[in-house]
């Protein structure tokens, strides 16, 4: 939630690739556009009804192999947070730029085992990256900057009032960029790869930020389960299989804690 002009709105990034404005009062859309060009399974959303308008040739059917969609499955963000600044007026949020083929096959449930239905690769987006990090302005979301990161960015997004945006990535970096800019001021590489979320808290007088690291979640399932079959765990082995060359399997965790 933030407020402006004397109203309060809500935003909300969601999986489908698109960032949602709302009255917050009312539930009026306002604004909903795409978070990034890549997006390519809808043209836009339609103001009045909220429903997307979709691309045929992106969409998913029996015996059709849908090539190039974006975003996979996985969505342009999944359960990480965003982050709101009132300093700034601007939303952070950490990205997946991933795109992915679908084809539905036949096949049977069985109680208590994974069941899908479909074959899945993924792969990056045609910027040739798998994630990215950026601020939009919450009213057009638009995207002021935008900072390209080799992974997706599945770490949760914190601000400070120093004008400060920390967030993690998967190749074991916390990074501290400039609110207004994006530039990146400072780095420390932990042990493994971040799927937490950046936090702060003060003690004695002293602001800290910490981050719990440690590879896992569905980037990092492939690599700590030894698959190496591209379709396993629904692409995630092909898709990160570079994560190797940054993260050992299986993943520790730590907690990092940093003095500002």
């Amino acid at each position: 939630l933030f407020d402006k002009g004397g109203k309060t709105y809500a935003w909300h990034h969601d999986r489908n690739g698109f960032a949602y404005t709302f009255e917050a009062n009312t539930g009026t859309l306002v604004s909903a556009e795409k978070v990034h060009p890549f997006v390519n399974w809808a043209t836009h959303v339609d103001l009045k009804s909220g429903i997307p308008h979709k691309d045929g040739k992106y969409s998913t059917h029996q015996d059709y192999n849908a090539k190039g969609i974006c975003p996979a499955a996985l969505g342009t963000k999944d359960q990480q947070p965003a982050a709101y600044s009132p300093r700034t007026g601007l939303m952070y949020s950490p990205l997946n730029h991933v795109c992915m083929t679908y084809e539905p096959v036949e096949s049977k449930y069985i109680a208590g085992q994974p069941w899908v239905g479909a074959t899945l690769t993924m792969f990056p987006g045609p910027d040739g990256v798998m994630g990215g990090f950026a601020a939009y302005d919450p009213m057009t979301n638009k995207a002021v900057w935008y900072n390209k990161e080799k992974f997706s960015a599945w770490g949760g997004a914190l601000t400070t009032a120093s004008d400060l945006v920390f967030y993690g990535t998967l190749d074991r970096w916390l990074k501290a960029v400039d609110a207004q800019s994006g530039k990146e001021l400072w780095k420390f590489q932990v042990g493994s790869g971040v799927i937490g979320n950046a936090f702060t808290y003060g003690h004695k007088g002293k602001q800290y930020v910490g981050v719990l690291s440690g590879i896992g979640g569905w980037a990092g399932v492939a690599m700590n389960l030894g698959l190496t079959n591209p379709t396993d765990a629904l692409g995630a082995a092909g898709g990160y299989a570079e994560l190797t060359k940054y993260n050992a399997a299986p993943g520790g965790g730590a907690l990092n804690i940093f003095a500002l």
